[in-house]
């Protein structure tokens, strides 16, 4: 029970006003019960005395007759009773008429005087004393009423206890359920107690604060994904990274090997390699070959390492796309293959121009090296969904679906041969994706119904 109540602020305060409001109001009953009887009697022994000395001085002018009579009226009026005497005998006046003068004038106030009347010169001798019993009745009457006052007391204080207790409790109960709540990081509520004292304050306090916590949660949680989100980006680049490193190692090692086989079988004119002639051509091609994958590794480290915003300039798509077209007319007519650009609104990129020429040059490059004989490439700008689709086709070839989402991964080549004369040096569509990356182009690789898509989407 001790410990209930100790943890409980609604029962301490229930306590605390019951037992205050009880002290106190059986404090209050007390006092009124000694003070209020002594201040009647005291007040009521003034009045008395005051209106006896105007009895007695208003009597000395009146005959003997006049004189009792009017001491009869004013003891029935002053609840007091009076005795007039003289040597010879007493009269007396109010309820107690035939006791001893002693009897009265040792219990209650008395005021004697002496006093003559206008028709006989003998002295008489006035002693007028209270016989009221209204403050002993006061008393007793509240002595009678303390149980019916005791239960009123204790039904009140019980009342404004447990209304106190709800009213001041409640909405710090309410708070304290919010505080539990805002300890688990839920901040789905609004504190609604709606006042101007200190727990109104506290509630608008505990909202601002519920507020705020919420917003830096938020940001927090947003930092926070983002943070993860780049981690996995550098976790994927670094993987990116590795891979693209022993990728190189590979593709190096094969013209290196085969290089250095071709050079001491030179030296020490094994065989058929004292024939110079012969065999320098093809190491020099060895060596070029090594030499344009050094070079367009050496591309790609510093494409990923610019500062892309310096270098941007405004040209105009459908320019680049025919400078390009130029550049590749005469491997498309070795072929047969006709180029159509259908490019009838022209817009304006902000680029790099010789990262976007390259792009170009790749991407049609591609479809014209790849394209059997006789087949048609079509370029075209569409716009979709508020933006702008660059679409590159070649007819006639096709790439198997399970090989699409390889196609941009460095030195993947969808002929499985790997040979240098199909499927190049295997950075191509790399050096393409690197590019876009930089430039935040989306893009993708498809089959369609004719051949084969490279899409570039353009906001």
């Amino acid at each position: 029970m001790r410990k209930k109540i100790k943890n409980s602020l609604s029962i301490k305060v229930f306590l605390w006003v019951f037992l205050a409001l009880s002290i106190c109001s059986i404090l209050i009953y007390g006092i009124i019960l000694t003070v209020l009887p002594k201040q009647y009697q005291i007040t009521f022994n003034k009045t008395l005395e005051t209106n006896s000395k105007n009895l007695i001085a208003k009597i000395s002018d009146m005959r003997y007759g006049d004189a009792v009579r009017e001491i009869n009226n004013f003891c029935i009026q002053n609840n007091s009773a009076a005795k007039l005497s003289d040597g010879n005998g007493a009269l007396s006046f109010g309820d107690i008429a035939g006791a001893q003068l002693s009897d009265f004038t040792s219990a209650t106030s008395s005021i004697a005087a002496s006093v003559t009347f206008i028709d006989s010169e003998k002295e008489y001798s006035l002693v007028i004393s209270s016989i009221s019993e209204t403050s002993e009745n006061i008393s007793n009457l509240m002595l009678q009423f303390l149980p019916a006052v005791l239960v009123i007391i204790f039904v009140l204080s019980f009342l404004s206890a447990f209304i106190c207790s709800k009213v001041i409790v409640a909405p710090i109960a309410k708070i304290s359920q919010i505080s539990k709540r805002m300890t688990a990081l839920d901040m789905t509520w609004k504190c609604d107690i709606k006042s101007n004292d200190e727990i109104g304050v506290l509630a608008d306090s505990l909202n601002k604060m519920a507020m705020r916590l919420q917003e830096t949660m938020k940001e927090l949680t947003n930092a926070n994904n983002q943070l993860t989100d780049d981690i996995d980006k550098f976790k994927t680049l670094e993987e990116q990274r590795k891979n693209f490193f022993a990728a190189v190692s590979h593709e190096l090692k094969t013209p290196l090997t085969i290089l250095k086989g071709q050079i001491e079988n030179m030296i020490f004119g094994y065989g058929d390699y004292k024939n110079h002639d012969k065999y320098l051509p093809e190491a020099l091609n060895a060596a070029e070959d090594i030499e344009h994958l050094v070079k367009e590794i050496i591309a790609i480290s510093k494409m990923e390492n610019m500062n892309l915003q310096d270098t941007l300039q405004r040209i105009s798509l459908k320019q680049s796309v025919n400078y390009i077209i130029q550049a590749m007319l005469p491997l498309a007519q070795d072929k047969n293959i006709q180029i159509h650009q259908n490019i009838n609104t022209d817009i304006i990129l902000s680029v790099n121009p010789n990262l976007w020429n390259k792009v170009l040059s790749n991407i049609i490059g591609n479809a014209v090296r790849h394209s059997p004989c006789n087949e048609n490439i079509f370029i075209s700008l569409q716009y979709c969904a508020d933006k702008y689709v660059f679409v590159v086709e070649n007819t006639g070839t096709f790439i198997p679906e399970p090989e699409l989402s390889h196609m941009f991964t460095p030195f993947y080549r969808a002929d499985k041969s790997r040979s240098k004369a199909t499927g190049g040096s295997g950075l191509g569509l790399y050096i393409v994706k690197t590019i876009l990356d930089l430039h935040n182009i989306s893009y993708c690789i498809k089959n369609t119904a004719k051949g084969v898509a490279f899409f570039l989407y353009i906001n």
